[in-house]
């Protein structure tokens, strides 16, 4: 681990969301916002404080389980490598010990927002505790790992979240072949936070239940066809294109149930300041929207900001 600590990014889904829980593509970026967690002697403990987070890895916390769950696989991998080449006939076991440290986060993506705070919290604890165990994960480890605690948060996490936390940058996720990276240059957007409280898996159910389960939706089609239309707008240079995208998309998303009255005033709101096209991002039901303006953002920024809500320009596509 650097002296800067152990990085996760946020992300922000551009289409798709939702559809991409069912096999269809999703087009999604990482943030220039995240998490960066530092290991420090102590007892296994999580401090956010931007988060007002703190918790023991023993209490009865998501947080917490998460880390639990980090830090014994991290463990049982290192116990086994240790095991392997000392060839002594112990098992794995007898050498398991969780490392004794405390983890704390510097946390500038917001929480429970739908961009992504618990997959970056998870790529980050589990970067750190790899470097404070001196164990050696490949970056596959690193996202089987952080896509385990996710569930702790999530009980149907796509993947998504975690492939963009860990490998940054800008691309196509399906559930079936993970993120391929588009060779696309950062996208600015402007993101609103509607500050109602939100849970991605009340809302992942809400649209189980829309759907019946079935993949084949027309409108978890449809949020397909415009994450698909979107990654080809962006490999041709296209960038305004995606207004109009987001636009239907959102419609798509309403009609799942999963806009509220908020999210769709943060839309209107951003429209009438110049976006060309605004969404919400993430599992809805609260959390945050995006608008395309460019240039512009900052006037989109001001209108939220307005009317009472919080607003802010992030760039999309960031590597690690």
């Amino acid at each position: 681990m650097s002296a800067r600590g152990a990085w996760g990014a946020g992300k922000i889904i551009l289409l798709g969301e939702h559809a991409v829980i069912y096999g269809h593509p999703a087009l999604a970026g990482a943030l220039d916002l995240g998490v960066r967690v530092d290991a420090r002697p102590g007892r296994l403990r999580l401090r956010v404080p931007a988060w007002q987070l703190d918790v023991d890895a023993d209490d009865d916390h998501p947080a917490a389980a998460a880390v639990r769950l980090i830090a014994d696989e991290i463990a049982a991998r290192a116990a086994e490598a240790v095991a392997i080449t000392m060839d002594d006939g112990l098992s794995a076991e007898s050498h398991l010990e969780r490392p004794a440290v405390e983890l704390v986060a510097d946390a500038t993506v917001p929480a429970a927002a739908g961009l992504g705070s618990s997959a970056a919290l998870a790529v980050a604890v589990t970067r750190a505790l790899a470097a404070a165990s001196g164990a050696r994960l490949a970056a596959d480890e690193v996202a089987e790992i952080a896509n385990a605690a996710e569930r702790a948060f999530h009980q149907r996490p796509s993947g998504v979240d975690v492939a963009l936390a860990s490998a940054g940058g800008l691309g196509v996720f399906r559930t079936a072949t993970g993120l391929t990276r588009l060779p696309v240059p950062p996208l600015a957007l402007a993101v609103g936070l509607s500050g109602e409280a939100r849970s991605t898996a009340t809302m992942v159910a809400r649209v189980r239940d829309a759907v019946g389960g079935d993949a084949r939706d027309p409108r978890l089609v449809a949020l397909a066809a415009c994450a698909e239309a979107g990654a080809a707008a962006l490999g041709a240079g296209d960038v305004a294109a995606l207004g109009p995208l987001f636009d239907v998309a959102h419609r798509h998303l309403g009609a799942l149930g999963v806009s509220t009255p908020s999210l769709d005033r943060l839309v209107e709101l951003a429209r009438g300041a110049g976006a060309l096209g605004a969404k919400l991002t993430g599992a809805g039901g609260g959390g945050a929207v995006i608008a395309l303006a460019p240039g512009r953002e900052a006037d989109v920024v001001a209108a939220w900001r307005a009317a009472g809500a919080t607003g802010m320009v992030v760039t999309v596509g960031a590597s690690p």
